[in-house]
């Protein structure tokens, strides 16, 4: 099985962030203590579906009513707050107690999504939205303006780091900081974590096989870190 698949975060104390305000943010919206809807945007590969989807578990627990139909067969709906309201009463009644919405790449959206913001302003905080996108500005500007948008950029080597290190240790891979480092930099050009976990299998093949790690430089590794 692939790291990515195996070490896939079951929680989020175990996503790698690239900005420690983005982590703070979506602890607060988990705690309650934040209460509204989340935008996560940022290129491919930095976590934001993982994210929704584990912030709709913490919010709503292990049984968290959370919308099934895509966003495009919601926002073509007849009567969107109908159909929600509908969800909401029986949400109410679960340990969701909730609504929650998780729509990915909703920058895809085509429809005019008028009546889910009017719809949303009517239930309040019986219904959650929690979007996802590539490109935050291609969502309708009245919709932005009812989310809290959370950065989620591009991973650096360093971000990515003491996950990588304590996933190779935990299949019996113990490699230095700056060596680990070194293999990890590469991936940077595209800050996407499956080349990061890609990497991680590379070196656990030559692990399980007996043979020898790539080369390493550690005076180019910490001249390359010094300028990140």
């Amino acid at each position: 099985m692939k790291t990515i698949e195996k070490y896939a975060p079951r929680d989020l104390c175990e996503v790698v962030f690239a900005i420690e305000s983005s982590r703070a943010l979506i602890e607060a919206v988990a705690q309650g203590e934040i209460d509204g809807n989340v935008i996560l945007h940022g290129p491919n590969g930095t976590g934001k579906s993982t994210v929704a989807n584990l912030l709709a578990q913490a919010i709503g627990g292990a049984d968290a009513m959370v919308e099934t139909k895509d966003y495009s067969t919601v926002l073509t709906m007849p009567d969107i707050k109908d159909y929600l309201q509908r969800c909401v009463n029986v949400a109410k009644f679960t340990t969701s107690k909730k609504y929650i919405l998780v729509w990915h790449e909703f920058d895809n959206a085509k429809a005019n999504p008028h009546a889910l913001w009017t719809a949303l302003d009517d239930l309040g905080t019986d219904v959650m939205l929690m979007l996802t996108t590539n490109n935050f500005i291609k969502i309708h500007p009245s919709v932005r303006s009812r989310c809290y948008a959370v950065d989620m950029p591009a991973l650096k080597a360093t971000d990515v780091l003491p996950r990588a290190q304590w996933i190779l240790a935990q299949e019996g891979l113990s490699l230095a900081r700056d060596q680990l480092l070194s293999y990890l930099q590469p991936q940077q050009v595209s800050g996407d974590l499956r080349k990061y976990f890609g990497e991680l299998d590379k070196l656990l093949y030559l692990h399980r096989q007996g043979l020898p790690m790539p080369q390493w430089n550690p005076v180019i590794t910490r001249q390359a870190m010094r300028v990140v």
